[in-house]
């Protein structure tokens, strides 16, 4: 009977591990991106704020987009426009942190969203992105699930 009990233990968490959703950096009112349209980026190659008319929720976060058109651009292909990190600045997460950002810090890679903290953060980041890219990819599954603050940040 106790060995039943271990293996119902371990399948239950093993099935919320699987279950539990990477944290997102939101705003204080919960919404991804500082509420800016994260089809702007791609489409206008710039940062603009959405707008409340405008809103999609994707795995439990609110986005907020410019136009009903890009709010249904993000809702076909959602993993096409959104940011890379959940959202957290990039070179925060090459060192293992995970810092809030600043929508008017970012950079298009190989078609990918990265938002940085600042733009200092973002000029440092500049200079060796492949390089920057390539360790918060190795690094982001570890500390995807982790919530910011256990980071220490």
């Amino acid at each position: 009977m106790k060995i039943i009990a271990l293996v119902a233990a371990l399948l239950l968490a093993g099935t919320s591990l699987a279950l539990a959703r990477p944290d997102v950096n939101v705003d204080a009112d919960g919404v991804g991106a500082h509420g800016y349209d994260l089809v702007a980026y791609l489409s206008e190659d710039a940062p603009v704020e959405g707008r409340r008319a405008h809103q999609v929720t994707h795995d439990g976060i609110l986005y907020r987009f410019a136009s009903a058109a890009n709010a249904a651009a993000f809702a076909a292909e959602p993993a096409r426009h959104l940011p890379a990190y959940g959202g957290f600045c990039a070179y925060g997460v090459a060192m293992g942190r995970k810092f809030d950002t600043k929508p008017i810090a970012w950079k298009i890679v190989d078609g990918r969203l990265y938002l940085e903290l600042d733009q200092g953060i973002r000029a440092v980041w500049l200079r060796e992105v492949p390089r920057n890219i390539a360790i918060a990819d190795r690094i982001w599954p570890e500390i995807e699930q982790v919530p910011a603050a256990q980071l220490g940040n």
